[in-house]
């Protein structure tokens, strides 16, 4: 569920625990923006097709969720981490809702935007340091060893 914090203008998560409450409960951040904010059209405009034109938007949360968006100047969906919270309606559940919407639709930009690596930067640095405290813990034991 979300809510919209007037304060932002933007919708954020909150865990709704089905008693009570208000009307401030949406389920999907487009229904919440395009019922609360006065940037509603800018963000999540009624002619979704407009959307297509949005540059991507990562949002504000610490999630990571695979998602798509058009990108008009190379005319094709291309896969993004979304993090679960604020964005735009050029954002879509899979290639075929991306395509369904804004395939054919073309920018003349020159801003080209920067692919999204498929593995998350800090997965390789996990993976990094995991090797590389292995091997710190290899060569201790060794020359422990070694010394005895």
């Amino acid at each position: 569920m979300l809510y919209y914090d007037a304060a932002k203008d933007l919708c954020y998560p909150f865990r709704y625990l089905g008693e009570g409450g208000n009307a401030n409960r949406f389920t999907l951040e487009r229904l919440c923006m395009r019922n609360c904010s006065i940037r509603a059209e800018e963000i999540y405009p009624v002619d979704e097709t407009k959307a297509c034109h949005f540059k991507k938007a990562l949002g504000e949360c610490f999630g990571t969720y695979l998602r798509y968006y058009y990108d008009s100047i190379h005319q094709k969906c291309k896969k993004f981490h979304w993090t679960g919270c604020v964005g735009n309606g050029n954002r879509f559940i899979d290639h075929q809702a991306c395509n369904a919407t804004c395939a054919g639709i073309y920018d003349e930009g020159t801003e080209e935007e920067e692919d999204e690596p498929d593995t998350p930067i800090a997965m390789i640095l996990g993976v990094v340091f995991g090797i590389t405290g292995a091997i710190l813990i290899t060569v201790i034991v060794v020359l422990a060893m070694q010394s005895q």
